[in-house]
């Protein structure tokens, strides 16, 4: 199995997984703020913890989604200035910034150990360190700079077609 075809595959499994994990926070936040509301309405009594859990909850939720819009090419591109140019060139700005991309990711993932030791804390009512907020961001980083690497490696379309076209490059 080539080396682009096994980071597919593991890509793939990760959106998978990130996709049940970003779902499952949505409907856990649902149902603890829905179980909240019925307790302020049926007996008068809020339940603390809910919000400090929503927002914990809210921000992985974002993280995790973060690598699965990427994937699924749903994410925003400004690209209405290279769609005018030719293939061959439509090509070469998409290897640029792919190029650029992996640089800032690869910048983000490098900050990481100096970042996260630095985000000490407790969460009040949720009992994490503040650093947890941030760990799935960091995986999310890390699989989007691989689907770089993949993409990289696959080097220009073979049929001729611009790379933006392809299934991970992010542009739509």
């Amino acid at each position: 199995m080539r080396i682009s075809a096994w980071l597919e595959t593991g890509l793939a499994a990760a959106e998978r997984v990130f996709l049940v994990v970003a779902n499952g926070l949505l409907i856990g936040m649902l149902g603890i703020n829905l179980v909240n509301i019925l307790s302020r309405l049926l007996f008068d009594v809020g339940i603390i913890w809910v919000f400090p859990w929503t927002s914990v909850m809210f921000v992985w939720m974002v993280f995790f989604g973060f690598f699965v819009v990427y994937r699924r090419g749903k994410d925003i591109t400004v690209d209405f200035v290279v769609k005018r140019l030719s293939a061959g060139w439509q090509r070469a700005v998409q290897r640029l910034v792919d190029v650029i991309i992996l640089g800032l990711l690869a910048t983000i993932l490098l900050q990481a150990p100096t970042l996260l030791p630095r985000q000490v804390g407790e969460l009040d009512l949720v009992g994490l360190q503040r650093y947890w907020l941030a760990v799935p961001f960091y995986l999310s980083c890390a699989l989007i700079a691989l689907q770089f690497v993949k993409d990289l490696m696959a080097g220009p379309a073979a049929d001729g077609a611009p790379a933006a076209a392809s299934p991970g490059s992010g542009s739509t």
